[in-house]
């Protein structure tokens, strides 16, 4: 079973507003401040605390003893092959613009532009 501290954790890990917790569980944003509430798990059903569990373990939290941790990639080269073909995408995309400069990006002053 896991706790209150752990959901929140997770959560701040992952950088998930409550509301958007929320909205993918399938639930009210009450019931995702009841369920991170001190002992608010007892207060919430068991299908409710799993339904938001799976959502926060399907966007890379792992739950452990006592804690929780960013899920590391297993396929390297899958996430190398996407980071590839984004860089191909953009370089496809820019082909025969002008580079940007300090001038496009700074003023007379060098302050930002």
């Amino acid at each position: 079973m896991i706790t209150s501290e752990q959901i929140r954790a997770a959560r701040a890990l992952l950088r998930i507003e409550q509301d958007e917790l929320a909205r993918r569980a399938r639930v009210s944003a009450t019931t995702i401040r009841r369920i991170e509430a001190v002992d608010g798990i007892g207060q919430v059903s068991e299908i409710t605390v799993g339904n938001v569990r799976h959502v926060l373990e399907e966007a890379g939290a792992e739950f452990i003893d006592d804690g929780v941790r960013r899920r590391a990639r297993a396929d390297t080269e899958a996430t190398f092959q996407m980071l590839h073909a984004i860089a191909e995408r953009s370089a496809r995309l820019h082909k025969g613009l002008a580079p940007v400069t300090d001038a496009d990006l700074y003023d007379d002053d060098g302050l930002p532009a």
